[in-house]
């Protein structure tokens, strides 16, 4: 079997990720997508992480309606590349042109390869996983594949997802990192330009670690005081050392 997980420890010093000689994954830092525009990041990361049951009304309101759940992760991606060229996408994958790759059928077992024959790439089911691996743990994305049951089913799925897109096609831009960096750099008495030079992975774990920290000192304090009964509490709760 093969491990296609990317170690935490890896992405906590941010170095980049390489996949082969012609395709290598970069971590940006904080600064970086401050600087790209943090809504154009977000959604770009989503549409190259997107899996079918994400896009269930995109898909069956194209020309020729595709079922979502007769299309695999891959096959999607093959489809959304073709929009991704390195002004969206360089942030992460550098001069990688997405749009460059081709659908091809892979000699030996018949299933679709992307390739960029001129440039020597080449993009399979195998690679596709490594490279999504890579993106839903730096952003802490989980997949969501859902199934239904029966036409009727089917198509309320369909119409909710279509709904929902209708009402949030026009909401405002909302920064998520806003809030998030204001309260490590308050908390912890980062500069702004600390903040700015760190990777992702490092500041979402740090974000997370000082919630870890900050909830077991309560506990703890709690405790000498009197007013919590220890017997009630998971002791791992007051080791602020765990996993986050």
């Amino acid at each position: 079997m093969i491990d296609l997980d990317v170690e935490s420890l890896f992405l906590y010093f941010g170095d980049d990720y390489i996949i082969n000689d012609k395709i290598r994954m970069h971590q940006p830092l904080i600064g970086e997508v401050v600087d790209y525009g943090e809504g154009s990041y977000f959604s770009m990361v989503h549409q190259l992480t997107a899996i079918p049951s994400d896009v269930k009304s995109i898909l069956w309101d194209m020309p020729e309606p595709i079922d979502w759940m007769q299309i695999s992760d891959f096959d999607l991606f093959v489809m959304f590349s073709q929009n991704l060229t390195p002004d969206k996408t360089g942030i992460i994958f550098g001069d990688l042109d997405f749009s460059k790759l081709k659908p091809y059928r892979h000699p030996q077992n018949d299933g679709i390869v992307l390739a960029d024959k001129d440039a020597g790439v080449l993009i399979d089911e195998l690679i596709y996983m490594r490279m999504m691996v890579f993106l839903r743990k730096l952003h802490n994305i989980t997949p969501k594949p859902e199934k239904a049951k029966g036409k009727r089913a089917k198509q309320a799925m369909i119409d909710e997802d279509r709904r929902n897109r209708e009402f949030n096609k026009d909401k405002p831009f909302k920064s998520y990192l806003l809030p998030l960096i204001s309260a490590v750099k308050v908390r912890q008495g980062y500069t702004r330009d600390y903040v700015r030079n760190m990777g992702l992975f490092e500041f979402f774990d740090d974000l997370a670690r000082l919630q870890i920290i900050y909830n077991s000192d309560h506990l703890m304090n709690a405790a000498y005081a009197g007013t919590l009964d220890m017997k009630r509490i998971d002791k791992k709760e007051l080791n602020w050392l765990r996993e986050s």
